[in-house]
């Protein structure tokens, strides 16, 4: 009965956390909405799912008041809203009364809503998901590009300061993210450790919550305190 936005910097990790606290959340007995709202999604390239119109998000707008007929089912619990294969990058932005209900729906018929914010400031369902949030899940990146985002957004991350739980997702193994968090004037409520080799990890596993390694169980643990902390503001 909450959604929860992920937003951060380009190549922070956002969809692979999106996708990774979505099973999360799942496994930990909730029904959850993961949605993208951007055109060939990398969310359902890296999910291995292909979205027919009748699934789509396309098709959430156009009926409204049937969402749970129209989103995909990914995996026990787990269900995806996004746009289809064949959906055209150039086609129209729905209107701000059709996203906001969208959401609305989401938020009744689900325990969870996700939504994968683009970096970028141009989408309208992102926009008004950031806006209706309960919580924003602020990523810190781990680059140079992050500090110029951070400066770039300042406005709008100071309108979502009182909602938000920053997150340092250690995309990269070394890194001076100290120096980061003091540059962007951040400071991080959850680390999510660094995943060696998580491209080919991910080629051959839905989720790597719940992976039995020793990274992999920092990681489950990293996720499974992120869930507390989304849970008590729910």
């Amino acid at each position: 009965m909450s959604i929860t936005s992920v937003w951060g910097p380009p190549q922070s990790g956002k969809t692979t956390l999106a996708i990774d606290l979505s099973h999360a959340f799942s496994q930990h007995g909730k029904t959850v909405c993961l949605i993208s709202p951007e055109s060939y999604s990398e969310l359902t390239a890296r999910m291995s799912i292909r979205i027919p119109h009748a699934k789509s998000l396309a098709q959430a707008y156009q009926a409204p008041g049937n969402l749970k007929q129209v989103v995909l089912e990914a995996s026990d619990l787990l269900y995806v809203l996004a746009a289809s294969w064949d959906t055209d990058a150039f086609d129209e932005e729905p209107a701000s009364a059709s996203v906001k209900e969208l959401l609305r729906q989401a938020e009744e018929a689900f325990d969870c809503v996700i939504v994968d914010c683009p970096s970028g400031n141009g989408n309208a369902l992102a926009a008004r998901a950031l806006n209706m949030a309960t919580k924003t899940v602020l990523l810190s990146g781990g680059s140079g590009v992050s500090a110029m985002w951070y400066g770039a957004y300042r406005r709008s991350l100071e309108a979502l300061s009182d909602r938000t739980i920053c997150v340092c997702n250690q995309v990269v193994g070394s890194y001076d993210y100290l120096g980061l968090y003091k540059l962007i004037r951040q400071n991080p409520e959850v680390f999510i450790p660094h995943y060696p080799d998580i491209a080919s990890i991910q080629m051959i596993k839905r989720t790597l919550h719940g992976s039995t390694s020793k990274t992999g169980r920092e990681y489950t643990d990293s996720l499974d305190r992120l869930i507390e902390k989304l849970e008590v503001t729910a």
